[in-house]
């Protein structure tokens, strides 16, 4: 019910590190994780861009999380360009929403604490060796990525803020108990069911479809009957994935690189400091005094981890005597990380207050652990990963240019093409705009395929870029456009059709009857005797039998309303097989609820207000929001 919530308070590093880390060679920079540094927007809100960069790594990602949830079926849903137009869309609208609570969040002037963040970088099991933080790994994680340690901070830092907001809309709902009451009644209650189970397609022994009504039928119904178009295609496809298998270094290729570029794997120092905190409070100045007055008796002898027990505004430091983990560069407030880094020897203390976003600090170094460089050896794989997927890049790019200026000048055919690149010209069987296969089904080429302009031509395409990975030129090799079949060809289809139909009115005017007897509380023996059926026993049902009742079937038993007592109420419903069902409906018993599913039934009432209120100020927001789309999201 709330997934929104759930992946925006499930961890914004974790997200980030799936998006931007982990997926180490999308090879599509930092910027497309900020929003930024594209020439073309896929939507702007409020005068921000959100590139279409953005979108593609959304897009991504929610592909993913639909594969791992549909699993097999995913594959052949994905097929279809409608749905992947719906997932894009999708993926849009979540980034829109994003934008717009990341500038609410703004607004609201929400903070995230550097401890906060500092303590979740290092639990992060991704930035973790043998359950301990791992400095190189961090570093290198984000390094491969294009992403900085300070923006991966600044990242966290947002997304912390936007779940500040979330949290509240959730944590600020609830459920009255007389509507749990109310819920647990509806969800827990039981009817009491006979059911008059018939096929429909008892009733076919005797029916008879004329020529006349099949031509009657295929006349009215020609829609139904249509071949769709179909094309077949020819295309060069530059696959990244394809390129970088064939990718080999040097043996020396790594050394070099890291002999040209040994500051990059430089460790910087550490510090260990501590720090007394003023917060602001309600009063900036006040706090200023207080700080500069301990300031002073430090300056004057006093002991420095006595005061942060007594004085700090840190509390959770201050019991340690204000003592706070190892720093490094990129982490902490700027303010405050400038300060710590200016001490020079153990036991210095800032001359004067650091006023960062949070209060007035004191800062003591109690140790520094200096810096040093990377041996080689420990480095190489990281390297050569690095080196490869340059190599792989600027091969890609060679490629797709090469094949972009031949298919251009030869556009008649695809030979020359695949003669100047190496690259095979793959041919596909006729397929229609509903099946069409990879990698063609990318909505971008997709939406030429049956272009008639382009089925005209009969000329290569643009190169067509589906993705950062791959990039396709196609050319229509032969097209059969849209016919309606022959009545002859469709004859048994439509008798079957009309059988089952009439079938069905006879089945329905039986149970008609069947129910008017019994609501006149006459026998129906006979009329059960000669379909050789009989109602099951009565038993007790809830809504979510699914094992003991047809889906449609139990949708209208509790749609029925209660009878009298001693009485039943009748329906028929045709379930989802196709068999008529009669229902005989006789009783309501209301079932009992335990502490424990009231419990889960007030949080499910919490969370579908809360899921509202989310939806609500989204919409709210978008509305007072300018928001442009240049981009179409295809």
């Amino acid at each position: 019910m709330l997934e929104k919530f759930r992946e925006g308070s499930q961890g914004p590093g974790a997200k980030i590190i799936l998006g931007a880390v982990i997926v180490t060679f999308a090879l599509a920079g930092v910027s497309s994780y900020l929003g930024s540094g594209s020439a073309q927007s896929a939507a702007t809100v409020n005068g921000v861009d959100i590139s279409t960069q953005a979108l593609e790594n959304q897009v991504r990602t929610d592909r993913s999380r639909l594969e791992s949830q549909q699993g097999e079926a995913f594959a052949a849903r994905w097929e279809q360009p409608a749905f992947q137009n719906q997932v894009r869309q999708q993926s849009l609208n979540t980034l829109v929403a994003q934008n717009l609570l990341q500038q609410m969040t703004h607004d609201l002037t929400l903070r995230i604490g550097d401890e906060k963040i500092r303590g979740y970088i290092f639990a992060m099991q991704e930035f973790q060796t043998d359950g301990v933080f791992n400095d190189d790994r961090y570093v290198s994680l984000l390094r491969q990525s294009g992403m900085t340690p300070a923006q991966f901070v600044e990242r966290l830092r947002t997304d912390f803020a936007q779940q500040q907001l979330t949290d509240a809309l959730v944590n600020s709902e609830f459920s009255l108990p007389n509507e749990v009451q109310q819920l647990a009644a509806l969800q827990n209650q039981q009817r009491q069911l006979s059911q008059l189970i018939v096929p429909a397609n008892k009733f076919a022994a005797d029916i008879v479809v004329t020529d006349a009504e099949v031509s009657s039928y295929y006349e009215a119904s020609k829609a139904s009957f249509q071949t769709p178009p179909q094309a077949s295609v020819d295309y060069i496809l530059v696959d990244m994935k394809n390129i970088s298998a064939d990718i080999e270094l040097a043996a020396d290729d790594a050394e070099i690189y890291y002999n040209e570029h040994q500051a990059s794997y430089a460790q910087e120092d550490k510090r260990k400091v501590a720090h007394i905190l003023v917060a602001f409070n309600d009063d900036e100045s006040a706090a200023e005094q207080k700080a500069q007055d301990l300031l002073t008796q430090i300056q004057s002898g006093a002991d420095f981890a006595e005061l942060a027990k007594s004085s700090s505004d840190d509390t959770f430091s201050g019991e340690n005597g204000g003592e706070l983990d190892w720093l490094e560069k990129d982490i902490m407030d700027p303010a405050f990380e400038t300060a710590a880094f200016a001490l020079v020897n153990d036991g210095d203390v800032t001359t004067e207050l650091v006023r960062s976003d949070f209060g007035f600090h004191i800062i003591k170094l109690l140790a520094v652990a200096p810096g040093k460089v990377k041996a080689f050896a420990d480095v190489k794989a990281t390297i050569e990963t690095r080196l490869k997927s340059e190599h792989a890049v600027s091969r890609f790019d060679e490629l797709a240019e090469q094949l972009a200026e031949q298919a251009f000048e030869v556009p008649d055919s695809l030979d020359v093409a695949s003669e100047a690149t190496g690259l095979v010209v793959v041919s596909t069987e006729l397929f229609s705009a509903n099946a069409i296969p990879a990698p063609l089904n990318d909505p971008k080429v997709a939406a030429i395929l049956f272009d008639q302009d382009f089925i005209a031509e009969a000329l290569n395409s643009e190169i067509i870029n589906i993705s950062d990975t791959q990039s396709i030129v196609v050319r229509i090799n032969a097209y059969k456009p849209q016919t309606t079949k022959a009545l002859a060809d469709v004859n048994d289809e439509i008798v079957e059709r009309l059988t089952a139909t009439k079938a069905e009115q006879k089945a329905l005017s039986f149970m008609s009857t069947v129910s008017a007897k019994i609501n006149v509380g006459e026998s129906v023996a006979a009329e059960l005797a000669s379909v050789d059926a009989s109602f099951t026993a009565p038993e007790w049902l809830s809504r979510f039998d699914y094992t003991k009742a047809d889906f449609k079937v139990l949708s209208k038993l509790f749609s029925m309303p209660k009878p009298a007592a001693a009485q039943a109420n009748v329906a028929t419903e045709i379930s989802l097989s196709g068999d008529v069902t009669l229902l005989k409906f006789t009783s309501v018993r209301d079932a009992e609820i335990n502490v424990e599913e009231a419990t889960r039934l007030a949080d499910t009432l919490k969370n579908i207000n809360a899921q509202a209120d989310y939806e609500m100020l989204i919409q709210t927001l978008i509305k007072a929001a300018d928001v442009s789309y240049p981009a179409v999201a295809e």
